[in-house]
């Protein structure tokens, strides 16, 4: 066999990173709604005068937000900019996005952490996420993990799933804090109770990991959730257990299947895994030119592993060649 189990294990492992969280974060905040601003209209409502206010603002900032998910930013921008101008926080974090992404204006970093820490300072958990990663990455400011480990605490401890995952990340690989297994998996169970498909990945990652607990029931039940909403990381995880015969029977052909889906999203352990699968001959019949299809695919997006693979292949097939020629 080409590929070892461990081998097989470690393209699970190194998955997730906080800026994965980070984009996906943003555009599940602007379909969430205001919850936030009509809260705040609760609190004041003893202060009629500015009822009206925040209720039409709120109003507003939904029209914004469906705006932006229809792909209309240049409305979108003018719905939002003068509540943002008048301190609405969704408003604000709508902008920062804007900015980020290039939507409806000139990229700017620099902008989008100005209007996202706006947001944050008025406590919407979304943007202290989203600019607690842009800390941890180092986007628009100068990377520093302790200001992106307080501002993803702040928005975890108001229950944001993507701070969970990113605070979880944090402690899990020591980012700017003392390493810390059993806090990570804290934050993630809290995240993968809620539902998110990535916590669950991370968290069955951890069951079947060297790092954390094992256990493989577990992992297996998880990554089972989180492919079932479309996850690429449960699906590469589930196909991993499948492969592996750890949690559920061995069965190399379901574990091919669940590769497929991950890779087909662009999950590049997932395509180095399916890439093993097709030079081996496991669980599909063998195939070297699909295999270097995949091994190229994952190499393309800068996984070592892929490029070392490939080049492996790659000579090999011009050794034969050499020598059919000879």
């Amino acid at each position: 066999m080409l590929f070892s189990k461990l081998r097989i294990r470690l393209h699970f492992r190194l998955k997730y990173k906080s800026k994965d969280i980070y984009a996906d974060n943003a555009m599940y905040v602007l379909m969430k709604g205001c919850g936030i601003l009509v809260g705040l209209s609760l609190v004041f409502a003893v202060s009629a005068v500015f009822i009206p206010y925040r209720i039409q603002a709120t109003a507003y900032a939904d029209e914004g937000q469906d705006l932006y998910s229809t792909g209309d930013y240049q409305r979108a921008l003018k719905y939002w900019q003068p509540l943002a101008e008048h301190g609405d926080a969704q408003a604000e974090f709508g902008l920062g996005l804007l900015y980020e992404t290039g939507h409806g204006v000139e990229q700017n970093f620099d902008t989008a952490q100005s209007w996202y820490r706006k947001a944050a300072e008025q406590g919407l958990a979304s943007a202290q996420n989203t600019l607690g990663a842009m800390y941890a990455n180092g986007r628009g400011v100068a990377k520093d993990n302790v200001q992106a480990e307080e501002l993803y605490r702040k928005a975890a401890e108001q229950g944001d799933v993507h701070a969970e995952v990113n605070l979880s990340n944090m402690y899990r690989f020591g980012r700017g804090v003392p390493r810390d297994i059993n806090f990570a998996i804290t934050w993630l169970q809290k995240a993968s109770e809620a539902g998110n498909p990535v916590a669950q990945s991370n968290l069955g990652g951890l069951y079947i990991s060297e790092d954390g607990v094992k256990d493989y029931s577990k992992a297996a039940i998880l990554f089972q959730k989180s492919a079932d909403q479309g996850d690429p990381g449960g699906q590469n995880g589930l196909g991993i257990m499948c492969g592996l015969g750890l949690g559920r029977p061995k069965d190399p052909s379901c574990a091919v299947d669940w590769y497929q889906k991950a890779a087909e999203q662009g999950d590049p352990h997932a395509e180095v895994n399916l890439a093993n699968a097709y030079a081996d001959g496991i669980g599909v019949e063998k195939d070297i030119s699909q295999a270097i299809y995949w091994y190229r695919k994952a190499a393309e997006q800068g996984n070592s592993q892929a490029q070392k693979h490939l080049q492996y292949l790659l000579q090999g097939l011009e050794d034969m060649g050499h020598v059919l020629k000879g």
